[in-house]
C-alpha cells in the first residue's frame, strides 16, 4: 500500500509539473531485456541459481520537455523471465505484459545535436500471458493463475540521443527494471520480482 500511494502521489505532481512542458519527440523504441527473478523465501534467504534470459521490447514513447527537464509518457510490450536448474531438469519462464510507464529525465549534456540524460521512471503492466517449462512440461500461467497478472515497477535510465536532421533523432537507451510488488500468485511468506537490464534503440520524430 506504500508503494502504491508513493506512485500516486508521484503522478499527481507529475500531471501538474507536465502543464509547463511542451512535446518535443515521439520515439519507436525497441531492443534486448537480460531478464530474471529476484526471489527471498519465508526465511529471507536469496535464490541464486536464478539466471538471466534474452528477451525482447518495443514500444512508443513521447518525450516532453521544458529546458533540460524531461517528462516522458510511454507504452510499451516486454516480455519478463528466469531460468533455473531444479532436481537435475531446466526450468524456465516467460511472461509477456503490456506496460505503460511515466518518466523523469534530466538533460546532462545538451548541445545542437546530442543529448545525455539521465533519470527514473515508475510503471504499470499487465501479463498478457505466459508459459512455465520444466523439461518437457509446459504450462500456462494465466490458466494455472501461479502468477498475479499485474505489475508495479520502477527504473533507472540513461538515454544519449543524436540529432541526424532538422526532425529525425536516434538514441540508445540503457535501462536498470525491478518490480515492486510479489508477482506469485501464493499465500507464503516469500517474494518474487521481476528484475531486467534492457539496452534499446530509438527512432524520434520532432514535434
Amino acid at each position: 500500500m506504500r508503494k502504491l500511494f508513493i506512485i500516486f502521489a508521484f503522478l499527481l505532481s507529475y500531471t501538474a509539473i507536465a502543464q509547463d512542458f511542451n512535446m518535443y519527440t515521439v520515439n519507436l523504441i525497441g531492443g534486448k531485456q537480460f531478464s530474471t527473478f529476484t526471489f527471498k523465501n519465508s526465511e529471507n534467504q536469496k535464490d541464486e541459481t536464478l539466471k538471466y534470459v534474452m528477451l525482447n521490447a518495443f514500444g512508443i514513447n513521447g518525450a516532453l520537455e521544458n529546458g533540460r527537464h524531461n517528462i516522458r509518457l510511454e507504452a510499451i510490450f516486454r516480455q519478463a523471465g528466469a531460468k533455473t536448474i531444479f532436481n537435475g531438469n531446466q526450468m524456465n519462464w516467460k511472461m509477456n505484459y503490456m506496460n505503460f510507464n511515466i518518466g523523469y529525465l534530466y538533460s546532462i549534456i545538451d548541445i545542437e545535436d546530442f543529448k545525455l540524460q539521465s533519470g527514473i521512471a515508475f510503471g504499470v503492466g499487465y501479463m498478457l500471458n505466459g508459459e512455465q517449462e520444466y523439461g518437457n512440461v509446459r504450462l500456462d500461467i494465466k490458466e494455472e493463475a501461479s502468477m498475479i497478472p499485474y505489475e508495479f515497477s520502477g527504473m533507472g535510465i540513461l538515454n544519449g540521443t543524436v540529432k541526424i536532421s532538422s526532425t529525425l533523432y536516434i538514441g540508445l537507451e540503457y535501462r536498470y527494471g525491478i518490480g515492486l510488488n510479489h508477482i506469485e500468485n501464493d499465500a507464503n511468506n516469500q517474494k518474487t520480482r521481476n528484475l531486467y537490464h534492457g539496452v534499446m534503440l530509438s527512432l524520434g520524430i520532432s514535434l
